[in-house]
Order: C-alpha cells, then structure tokens, then sequence
C-alpha cells in the first residue's frame, strides 16, 4: 500500500509540471509545418531547425542589429573582408 501512495505522489507531481494549455506547442507544430512546406526539400535538418528557431523567436531577432550581423559575417576571414568591404555597426 505504501509504494502504491508513492506512484501517486509521484504523478501528482507529473500534473503539476505539465501545462494546461498545449498552445505553445500546438503553435511551434504549425509554425514547423509552414516552413516544411516552404522549404520542402530544398533543405537540410540544421537548416530547418535554424529556420524555427528564428521563426518561433521573431521577436528577440528583430532586437539584432542586421549591419551587427553582417559586420561579424564579413569580418571573420580576410576572403570575406576583401568582398564585403567594411560595414559601420550601429
């Protein structure tokens, strides 16, 4: 009986952790499917995931600085500094 009592504490504790709502994932799943849809095979996993993550997060990526970015990009190899010339960041 005591063992028992521990199997129920323990899914107590289950349902407590687990949201009530399933929103969050109901909206990651269909932003997953517009973009498999948009990227249907034309891409690889990393890709995909990348594009979730920037889609899923918009909001924290419309903070980031678009010259910040291209300034770190052409500034990592002479190659790319030579094509990319030099970028002011803000």
């Amino acid at each position: 009986m005591h063992s028992l009592f521990e199997d129920v504490e323990l899914l107590a504790r289950l349902l407590m952790v687990c949201p009530a709502r399933s929103c969050e994932v109901e909206r990651s799943f269909s932003a997953m499917c517009r973009l498999k849809t948009w990227l249907r095979n034309s891409t690889s996993q990393v890709r995909l995931n990348a594009a979730a993550v920037c889609h899923i997060h918009k909001d924290r990526l419309d903070s980031v600085s678009d010259t910040a970015v291209a300034a770190e990009f052409a500034g990592r190899t002479a190659t790319r500094r030579a094509a990319s010339g030099h970028y002011a960041q803000e």
